[in-house]
């Protein structure tokens, strides 16, 4: 799984990291990252990392920065609850059944799962029962079973329209 930065490069950024990088594509990659990084102010990024680092998240050492076990937990959980984007199309034919039983107490896993499927496409019939394209892929089952909610989705397929 992929996560990337919202960061895109201008146009003037890339020129200038092609002439200056003489051909070396660790060396773009560098210049871009430093263009990057210097549109934020000094100011702002170091009263984040001082914040940061008050609430257990990041370690300073003799001014090299790392991810404590806490910030990396936090980290994986927001990720966990990223949105997969839609592999279908628009007009894709809904023939896949969703229905869920999650508990109130895993609202936050229940609410990711009703946007994840409305990013699919997927209609809501009933408040979990959703009908909608298909299959799905293997990112949104490992998702589901990261969040220790699969087994308690059931998916159907539709073979047959005029029953």
């Amino acid at each position: 799984m992929s996560y990337k930065s919202k960061f895109s490069p201008s146009i003037g950024d890339l020129l200038i990291a092609t002439i200056t990088s003489h051909r070396s594509s660790a060396q773009f990659h560098k210049i871009l990252r430093e263009r990057e990084f210097a549109r934020y102010k000094e100011k702002s990024v170091r009263m984040t990392l001082s914040r940061l680092h008050k609430k257990g998240y990041l370690n300073n050492k003799k001014g090299n920065w790392s991810l404590t076990q806490k910030g990396r937990t936090y980290n994986n959980r927001n990720l966990l609850f990223s949105y997969i984007p839609s592999p279908f199309d628009k007009n894709q034919q809904s023939n896949t059944i969703i229905s869920f039983d999650i508990a109130e107490a895993d609202r936050v896993k229940r609410n990711w799962l009703r946007n994840q499927i409305k990013i699919f496409g997927y209609k809501m019939l009933q408040q979990s029962l959703w009908l909608g394209p298909g299959p799905l892929t293997q990112e949104f089952f490992k998702r589901l079973t990261d969040l220790d909610i699969r087994k308690n989705i059931k998916i159907f397929t539709i073979n047959k329209k005029n029953i």
